[in-house]
């Protein structure tokens, strides 16, 4: 693979700084880290798989949820990328989307603001709690 015995650099000089939009978000330390992981053997496999599923699966999935909607609540909590996390979650689920959009966030919402993420997942796991003990 391109980035063996180069993750730091990918990570650190890259991803990150390309894909955050709060600065200091991703500490040294959070490089360090995710660098260790990610150069493990097949490090990279889950998150390159993910975007290559993303890219291959997409008429399948659809499919999928027309056949067989979903009957839970869904939440797309979306940053940096604007509309695109309740526009395919929405396309793919069958069913109503709860959406939340976090201003000023960039792809990694949990690590940039992860009391914005809390702030949207607590009323929701609140309400989907309050549905399931309905039924």
């Amino acid at each position: 693979m391109l980035l063996a015995g180069r993750e730091r650099e990918f990570l650190g000089d890259y991803a990150f700084p390309a894909m955050t939009a709060v600065p200091g978000s991703v500490t040294d330390a959070d490089v360090t880290e995710f660098a260790r992981t990610y150069s493990r053997p097949a490090g990279f496999r889950g998150a390159g798989g993910l975007y290559r599923s993303m890219l291959s699966e997409g008429a399948d999935i659809t499919a999928l949820a027309d056949a067989q909607p979903l009957t839970v609540p869904v939440l797309a909590v979306g940053a940096g990328g604007g509309a695109f996390t309740e526009a395919t979650l929405s396309a793919a689920v069958g069913s109503s989307v709860r959406s939340v959009r976090l201003q000023g966030v960039g792809h990694y919402a949990a690590l940039e603001a992860p009391d914005q993420v809390a702030t949207a997942l607590l009323p929701f796991f609140h309400d989907a709690d309050a549905v399931s003990a309905e039924h």
